[in-house]
């Protein structure tokens, strides 16, 4: 009875293995029907700790490398503060780029952000994962499988339910995944996103003792007569 068990614990965490593979392929690429690759994922959102490197075709002084502040801004040549926190690189490169131009700095400006250091946005997981710490979220839709699966995947004696604390919107944020109930279901309702300073909490799964004579060994089950 107690490799009958055993057997049970190994087959769960194989399931919950393949639902969190499936959620990292999400991240990658599809071709369309040309061959041409196409990212599935949104851009990554600048956060506070964020390195970049700001360069404007045809104008090499107003190269810039630096570091987004803690108030989410940088300081950048003729424009002084500009917000960053926040806003995807495209976001960016346009809120530089109206401003040269609005400026009369640069009349027809064309501004490139490369991202040369992520620290901004970042998620704790914790508890019963192979790779427990804290990992950067390299795009702005991250799912909870894609953090799961960053962090090793459940560990052998992770419980199946999953809990996701933070924040959203200002106002305290928790919620309590059952991941092997959640396949078959829309992503949306049980792959949430995770945001920065999430904190993803995997409990250990309770242990299971059973007494007495094992009469038969081999697998139990019941059939129909």
């Amino acid at each position: 009875m107690e490799i009958g068990v055993e057997v049970m614990r190994v087959f769960r965490q194989c399931f919950l293995g393949v639902l969190v593979a499936l959620g990292a392929l999400s991240v990658m690429p599809v071709a369309n029907a040309q061959g041409a690759t196409q990212p599935v994922r949104n851009e990554y959102v600048l956060g506070s700790g964020d390195v970049i490197r700001v360069t404007v075709y045809q104008n090499p002084d107003l190269t810039l490398e630096t570091r987004v502040s803690e108030a989410g801004v940088i300081s950048y040549p003729l424009l002084g503060s500009v917000k960053a926190g926040g806003l995807s690189v495209t976001q960016i490169e346009n809120r530089i780029a109206e401003g040269l131009r609005t400026g009369n700095f640069v009349k027809q400006p064309q501004v490139t952000v490369l991202v040369v250091q992520v620290r901004g946005n970042q998620v704790s997981v914790l508890g019963q994962v192979n790779k427990p710490g804290r990992y950067p979220l390299e795009v702005a839709d991250s799912k909870l499988s894609d953090v799961l699966a960053v962090a090793g995947g459940i560990a052998p004696s992770g419980a199946d339910v999953v809990t996701v604390v933070g924040t959203r919107g200002g106002q305290p944020f928790r919620a309590e995944i059952d991941l092997a109930r959640s396949v078959g279901q829309a992503r949306a309702n049980g792959d949430i996103q995770i945001v920065n300073g999430d904190v993803v909490w995997i409990d250990r799964a309770p242990m299971v003792y059973i007494y007495g004579e094992v009469q038969r060994a081999g697998a139990s089950g019941s059939s129909a007569a």
